[in-house]
């Protein structure tokens, strides 16, 4: 039944604005629950652990990325071309806390993603299959009708509930970092692992094509074969702390 659902909203989605075929959304990100999770443990923590945390979350409220897409590709960046070992340390933590990674290039057509890391790693993921619940929740976010969809992660602390608002209104799988392929619309607000993306400027069919190059000839390692060479680097730094 879901499936039904999905496709209908889909195609009359299709039909009514199908003149849409381009265009740039600018997300903030909102580290506020994280930020009140550590207030709530002030008591315990030291004065400079606090402070340092804190710091962290005032300075993820400068960071701004965009989605950049047409019919073909779309391409999610940092803003101002931010890059790890670039801006302050602050906001380089958080990009790393929002799990950034680098540009994220998506071909639907190939149902995969190139990320170009910021560490200089090229990555070749397939799009995830994973299953959203959808439901019938709405809310507008500017001029856009949205409806919320659920995903539930299981992570080393258990289970944490993905929150997406995305509008059929602009007919694209697209979203932020590697939410992609999976709903029928343009996730507009994502409520992340650790960070919440917030729309704040849309900009349909720009008067500057939106021309998104896709990586060509490029090497890259599949997600696993990064994941183990994080893991490797991790257990050599470890050992070499002790």
């Amino acid at each position: 039944m879901q499936k039904i659902v999905l496709l209908l909203i889909f195609f009359i989605s299709v039909a009514v604005y199908s003149q849409i075929e381009e265009g740039v959304i600018v997300y903030k990100i909102d580290m506020n629950k994280q930020q009140a999770a550590i207030d709530k443990e002030k008591s315990s923590m030291e004065p400079k652990k606090y402070e340092y945390y804190s710091n962290i979350y005032k300075a993820s409220k400068e960071l701004e990325f965009k989605l950049s897409f047409n019919t073909k590709y779309s391409l999610y960046n940092s803003l101002d071309n931010l890059n790890i070992g670039k801006t302050n340390f602050l906001k380089d933590i958080a990009l790393i806390m929002s799990y950034y990674k680098g540009e994220y290039y998506t071909s639907l057509s190939q149902k995969k993603q190139i990320i170009k890391t910021d560490a200089g790693t090229n990555i070749d993921a397939p799009i995830e299959n994973k299953e959203w619940k959808l439901t019938k929740e709405t809310k507008k976010i500017g001029a856009f009708l949205c409806y919320k969809a659920t995903q539930v992660k299981t992570v080393p602390i258990g289970d944490v509930t993905i929150v997406a608002w995305y509008t059929p209104e602009i007919p694209f799988a697209y979203g932020p970092n590697n939410y992609v392929g999976q709903l029928p619309g343009l996730i507009l607000e994502l409520n992340g692992l650790m960070a919440t993306y917030k729309a704040k400027e849309i900009k349909l069919n720009p008067k500057k094509p939106v021309d998104i190059k896709w990586p060509q000839n490029v090497e890259a390692m599949s997600m696993d074969e990064y994941k183990k060479a994080g893991d490797e680097y991790y257990n050599k730094l470890k050992k070499e702390k002790r």
